[in-house]
């Protein structure tokens, strides 16, 4: 639980609420103080892993939570902007799709681990997380540029 990389994804989850309450001020300077906090969550989600590996952390803890706190972001940031009214009408079906395809391959993970299946991370899968955050990054800052 103490290794650098745990504390790195802890850190993650613990911003989320910050990020989250700064989501709902309309100003610009709440939604720049979200998005440098959003990506710091980033950066830390890269080196997490890169340290974990690099200084033999990993850990089943760490194996566990840090998934849990890339889809714990996404829906966060997700839900807030949607409950704030700025995420609305056919936009709100993206989002949507989002968040069931999060909450499905951490079910199919799950499942496929009770059998003794790995299902490592593909490059593929890297691309698409950082196109998403990339994405989330745009959508917060949204019309604070």
């Amino acid at each position: 639980m103490t290794n650098i990389a745990n504390i790195l994804t802890m850190s993650r989850i613990a911003a989320i609420p910050l990020i989250a309450a700064l989501l709902f001020f309309d100003q610009p300077l709440p939604r720049w103080i979200a998005f440098a906090l959003f990506a710091i969550a980033c950066i830390t989600d890269f080196f997490d892993g890169y340290i974990a590996r690099r200084m033999a952390q990993v850990s089943a803890l760490g194996r566990f939570l840090d998934p849990i706190a890339d889809k714990l972001v996404v829906a966060a940031i997700l839900m807030v902007m949607t409950a704030h009214g700025q995420i609305r009408g056919w936009v709100v079906l993206p989002a949507l799709i989002i968040l069931c395809r999060e909450i499905l391959v951490s079910g199919l993970r799950e499942y496929l681990a009770e059998l003794k299946v790995r299902l490592p991370v593909s490059i593929l899968a890297k691309w698409k997380t950082t196109m998403q955050m990339v994405a989330m990054g745009f959508l917060i800052v949204g019309d604070a540029v």
